[in-house]
């Protein structure tokens, strides 16, 4: 399959909701099902994103969406936005018990990620690792 899309991220190391140290920190198993997901979107076009394995966000947090799958007994969320043309940005990586995003101020904080990696392209690097 074609890679579409590439994928950066928001690092803020040390601080909750950090992209690579919430991947870093979780089973090979969760690190292997995330780089799954990213591979099967990377290969389709933003509108064929949707779920099981991508959700778009509504209300206040429109203009982000959410990864979607289980990993390490845990429904994980890690939260980002179209940063460009066939460009995605993760922000935050949240997590979800009871249809509410673990911690409650995810979203919040996604959005003010969003905005700072916005007006500043430097905040977001590459993932670090290749999809192929």
């Amino acid at each position: 399959m074609p890679i579409l899309w590439s994928f950066l991220y928001y690092r803020d190391s040390g601080r909750p909701g950090d992209i690579r140290e919430a991947h870093d920190g979780g089973s090979p198993k969760l690190q292997a099902i995330f780089r799954s997901r990213l591979r099967y979107l990377a290969s389709l076009e933003w509108n064929d994103w949707r779920e099981p394995q991508f959700r778009r966000l509504h209300g206040d947090l429109a203009g982000l969406g959410e990864l979607r799958f289980k990993g390490d007994g845990v429904e994980q969320r890690p939260l980002g936005f179209v940063s460009g043309p066939h460009e995605f940005t993760f922000v935050f990586w949240a997590t979800e018990k009871g249809n509410k995003f673990v911690p409650r101020s995810a979203g919040t904080a996604a959005l003010l990620r969003k905005s700072e990696a916005l007006a500043d392209r430097s905040l977001a690097s590459a993932l670090w690792f290749a999809l192929e």
